[in-house]
């Protein structure tokens, strides 16, 4: 009997080890470290996923035609922490686990349901959706490889915000339905439903997209606030132009930022825009930033923006070929953005400024700096004093708006226009003319909803009187006005009515110049 049993148990122990299994570290903080190597253990350890837990796949394919968790190839429904992120990785980011569904036709690759996840270097393919983020804030997606995928790449939704996708490769999505093949979409649809749509203050970072992603590249939802892309490069070769996917970045949420891309039209004639803003419904497509991107258009047919009815600021860009503009209404062409600590440029004074500025002084990676901004001492170099100011404005509360420096073109002897996009802002022109001399002036705006009552059709230009000015010793002019908050103003000009020398005789306008506009 003793020796039967001792065959028995050693029989078990052989069978048990020739079988594919997980291996599982318990560590003293109870967090675990899953190793897998077969579609079955990843499956298990998904489901079993915990906060702390570090899941190392192994190298190799790991494909799931059975549907689970809604529609999925590989699912997870569990959240980490701050301090105890869930972790999805590859053993060798050299050689990464590839995740496989049925086809580009066939269910979701991968679907994680929960905050505090990182999902690094793994290859996604071969699915109706790659990467579905859900309900997730503070999880990041990183190095990952996304392609034959028949819709969206990656998704981030149903009311998931602050995450991060970085230094992605998204390329071949949409090879099912076109028309949504974006390589990362960011929110829902008004018109969809069973989806929350607050996806805010989400982050796409160093991605490369293309060729063949068939719609837009980055798509950002109405509905979302506060999202971010930079450092990407988008090739446009293969985006099909199908439901509107015709630019690099589409925006329809608010306060969203797009910076330091680069983008390549490549002779893809459904390009149209690198960066399009569109209203889906009043109140949104607002509040938008767009600069410093490098973008190659092949063509003057093309636009760097479009953005009619949508409140958009743009500076510092820079396009090929030459003559390559913005296409708009509502469009505040920046020349200059200015305000103290705001290191980051993103529009306000905080810790992240902070951040950024002892990055710099330590040579630590800086991915944004706007140099005229952190140099607090305006001493024509950023020292650990600059740091010091900074701090001591964000400990005493003091939060002022951006002054904003914007482009205008003169019209004619003493008329200028104004760039678009100035409702509900103050503006302070400043004009150069003889010392002692005085002008007679008035301001206007363009709204495109007012009904003009002498010929009954829309769009009124409204003429505002301001009167007399005298230039001081330097002979310099300031003058302050306010555009209506309610009006949709589209187009503002400034213009002099009577010019005046200093010994009150009639002079030639042409003496007197708009030097600079400024908005807050």
């Amino acid at each position: 009997m003793k020796h039967t049993t001792t065959r028995l148990l050693a029989a078990a122990l052989t069978a048990a080890l020739l079988l594919p299994c997980a291996q599982t570290v318990t560590m003293a903080d109870d967090t675990r470290t899953v190793t897998v190597s077969t579609t079955e253990e990843l499956l298990a350890a998904l489901a079993d996923a915990r906060a702390g837990d570090e899941i190392i796949v192994k190298e190799g394919i790991y494909r799931n035609e059975e549907w689970i968790g809604d529609w999925s190839a590989f699912y997870a429904n569990a959240s980490g922490t701050a301090e105890n992120p869930i972790i999805l990785r590859s053993e060798d980011p050299e050689h990464p686990a590839h995740l496989q569904a049925g086809g580009d036709d066939d269910k979701l690759a991968l679907r994680i349901i929960g905050s505090y996840w990182q999902i690094r270097d793994l290859i996604v393919s071969d699915a109706a959706k790659g990467i579905f983020l859900q309900q997730s804030e503070h999880s990041i997606i990183s190095g990952c490889e996304v392609y034959n995928i028949g819709g969206e790449a990656i998704h981030i939704i149903d009311n998931s915000s602050y995450n991060l996708v970085e230094n992605c490769y998204v390329h071949d999505a949409g090879t099912v339905t076109p028309q949504y093949g974006e390589g990362v979409y960011i929110g829902s649809s008004h018109k969809t439903e069973g989806y929350g749509y607050e996806c805010h203050y989400n982050t796409v970072r160093g991605c490369t997209f293309g060729p063949n992603v068939a719609a837009d590249h980055v798509d950002i939802k109405e509905y979302t606030i506060g999202n971010l892309v930079e450092y990407c490069t988008f090739d446009g070769t293969g985006i099909q132009g199908e439901n509107g996917g015709d630019s690099f970045v589409e925006i329809k949420g608010n306060y969203c930022t797009v910076r330091n891309n680069i983008g390549y039209r490549n002779g893809c004639e459904k390009v149209l825009y690198a960066f399009d803003l569109n209203v889906q419904l009043d109140g949104w497509g607002q509040y938008n930033k767009i600069y410093d991107n490098t973008v190659h258009m092949d063509t003057t047919d093309c636009c760097i923006t479009k953005s009619w009815n949508c409140s958009t600021m743009v500076f510092r860009n820079t396009a090929t070929p030459e003559g390559i503009t913005h296409s708009g209404n509502m469009t505040m062409q920046v020349l200059g953005f200015a305000l103290p600590g705001d290191a980051d440029e993103n529009g306000t004074v905080d810790m992240e400024d902070v951040q950024t500025m002892q990055n710099l002084l330590v040579n630590r990676p800086c991915r944004y700096l706007s140099p005229e901004n952190a140099d607090m001492d305006v001493s024509g170099t950023l020292t650990a004093a600059d740091l010091t100011l900074l701090k001591r404005l964000i400990l005493s509360g003091t939060q002022q708006e951006p002054v904003m420096t914007v482009d205008f073109t003169k019209e004619e002897a003493g008329k200028w226009r104004m760039s678009d996009g100035l409702a509900d802002r103050t503006l302070t022109f400043t004009l150069q003319g003889e010392a002692g001399c005085k002008v007679n002036m008035a301001w206007g705006y363009w709204n495109p909803n007012t009904v003009n009552e002498s010929t009954g059709s829309t769009g009124k230009w409204h003429q505002i009187g301001l009167g007399e000015y005298t230039a001081d010793e330097n002979g310099r002019i300031t003058i302050i006005v306010t555009t209506p908050a309610e009006d949709p103003v589209t187009r503002i000009a400034l213009e002099i009515y009577d010019y005046y020398g200093a010994d009150g005789s009639t002079s030639d306008m042409d003496l007197v110049e708009l030097v600079s506009v400024q908005v807050q």
